[in-house]
Parts: structure tokens; sequence; C-alpha cells
């Protein structure tokens, strides 16, 4: 590691609730039985079956890439420029493109307002032809704080945006958050920390006070409903208001983490062929062991991404060119119970 590679950190906020519902689409002859309470509860539609393995990646687009990259910040901050990623900005940037397939948009220095503007806009469209969305954010920060250009903010009311009660479009979508911000209070350097070890195993319900409660999905009266787009049986069921979300850190809450080491192993990741081949979990997976045995800085210090996978199928990156052999070119997974 070179010495001009700064060090970023970051936290694991709190995760709010999201929601998800099931499909709602085309007409059959098949009739469900009445729910009463029905009319209370919104139908959101979803591109996939109740069982199905994998998500729908075959919309007629991927969806689009939101980069919220920082460089400088107002000086009343005392917060040091970040010159030093601009190329893997740029690097991101083509991958999330060609390889990907992402429409990517890239925001440079924005204020807080502008930020909010723009995520609340993203949350307001329609992504019904889309495979997911994906937001990356580069800037300074700590503990649960990100910094815009003028002030510092959370990022879970604006992630909570993006639930599928809210974003009806994106419900049982994936919905992707990669974070590299920087400065922490703590440094990590690779030694055995059992304190640290306990407190990470020992927290399954120290997060907060809020209890989710799940979501009812009713069956209607008087509602077609195809074989193809029903999910399970013809009962109501819940859903946990948690679902299809990625959250991925630059390394452990209150821990230091390099500028660039994260996003350098995951742009290695993401543009091999021989991980192609593997769902995004198990990509981010390898992320973190090329960060955690591959980087190493001068002092000895060393690093590992923190993941919150809250995904409920596996997603696959498949190529939007239209396959030559539909039946044959298709991964199984993906072709199973897949409705459109």
């Amino acid at each position: 590691m070179s010495s001009d590679d700064f060090v970023d950190a970051q936290p694991v906020p709190p995760v709010e609730a999201s929601i998800v519902s099931q499909t709602d689409n085309e007409t059959s002859s098949a009739t469900r039985p009445q729910h009463q309470d029905c009319v209370d509860y919104p139908i959101i539609t979803v591109p996939v079956n109740k069982d199905t393995q994998c998500y729908n990646m075959h919309h007629k687009r991927r969806g689009d890439a939101y980069i919220f990259h920082h460089t400088e910040f107002d000086s009343n901050l005392v917060l040091g420029e970040r010159k030093d990623d601009k190329d893997l900005l740029q690097k991101l940037s083509d991958i999330l493109t060609d390889r990907l397939e992402f429409n990517v948009k890239v925001f440079k220095d924005l204020k807080y307002k502008k930020i909010e503007e723009e995520i609340k806009k993203a949350a307001h469209e329609n992504h019904k032809n889309s495979d997911c969305i994906l937001f990356v954010f580069m800037t300074h920060g700590s503990n649960d704080k990100l910094y815009a250009r003028n002030t510092h903010y959370t990022l879970d009311p604006l992630r909570s945006l993006f639930t599928s009660e809210k974003c009806r479009t994106l419900a049982g979508k994936p919905k992707i958050f990669i974070i590299q911000v920087c400065f922490s209070f703590n440094n990590y350097i690779g030694k055995l920390n059992f304190s640290f070890l306990i407190n990470l195993i020992g927290q399954q319900a120290c997060r907060g006070s809020l209890v989710d409660e799940g979501t009812l999905i009713p069956l209607c009266p008087n509602r077609r409903i195809s074989s193809s787009a029903m999910d399970g049986p013809s009962i109501p069921y819940k859903l946990s208001t948690h679902a299809d979300f990625l959250i991925a850190y630059a390394t452990v809450s209150n821990y230091a983490a390099y500028r660039t080491w994260f996003l350098q192993a995951l742009c290695k990741v993401l543009d091999s062929e021989e991980n192609q081949k593997d769902d995004f979990l198990s990509m981010m997976t390898t992320v973190q062991r090329e960060v955690a045995i591959s980087f190493e800085s001068e002092l000895g210090d060393k690093q590992i991404p923190s993941l919150t996978s809250l995904l409920t199928r596996k997603i696959y990156f498949t190529q939007k060119e239209k396959p030559r052999n539909t039946l044959t070119n298709r991964m199984s997974c993906i072709n199973s119970n897949i409705s459109e």
C-alpha cells in the first residue's frame, strides 16, 4: 500500500423496516378465497414467485446506479480533501456501465439538500422495467454519519425511501448500497480482539426498540391471478419488512478503512470473467477475502468490509443481450418460476 492511500472508515447503521408484497399481474380463471381485511392492504406487484431462488434479472433494463462522490468539503467541517480516488471513480463507473449494464449517474460534491433531492427523485421514479437499483457513496464519515459537501447526514432515512411500501416498482427487487467513507476512532490492526468479537456475536437483539411485525399478504375476493404469477398456496401469508436490501461498508463498525482498498477489490471482482458466474453475494464474499488477506498498510494495518444482507434470493448479473437459445443459455435457477 502506498503512503498516500489515506484511511477511510464506517459503522454499520441499524436497518429500518422494509416491506415486500406479492404479485398481482395477469388474469386467470382460478378463483381465490376471500380475506375480510384485504381492502386494508395495498396490492403490490413483485416479479418473482414466493419460492423462486433467484431475483428476476431479465427486465428490459438493469436499472440506475447512483454514485455520490466527494472530494471537497466546506471549510467549517474541518475535513481534508479526498483527492486520491478519482481514477477509481472512473473505473467503477465504467465497470458498472460496461460489465453490469447499469445506467450510471455520477454526482460530485453535492450539498446535502441536493443529495436528498436526487435520492427522493429516484424513489419516486417508475422502476417497473428495471432489475434493481444501486447506490455508491464515496465520502468522509464517522460512526453513523456520512458527509455531504456542507454537513453530515445519516443514510437510513434515505434508504428507507426504497422500502416496498414506499417504492412499489422496486418491490421484490434488490436495493444495493455500497458505502466507502473515511475516518474512525479505532484502528483494527488485524490482531485478535476478544472484546470486539464478543460484542459482535452477542448483539442478537440490541440494535433498537422497533419490532418487525411483518406484512400480511391477503387474497382479495374476485381477484384473477395467473398461476405463473401466484406466490405459493392460495392463503394469506406474511413477509418480513426488512427484505431485499444489501448494504456493504468498507469496514466493520467503528474501525478504520483505507480509502481505496474496498473499491479496488470490488472493481477487480466485478471485472473478472471468472467471478461472473457467481451470484452477487458470493462476489461480495470474494471482495471481503481480497481486502482481508491481500491488503496491508505499511504499519501492518488490516481491514475487512462489512456486509448486511437482507436479500431473499440470489442476484445474477446476467447479460442483457438476447440469448441465442433461451432454453439453454439462461441459468436454471433464474429460469425457475420467474414471471415478467
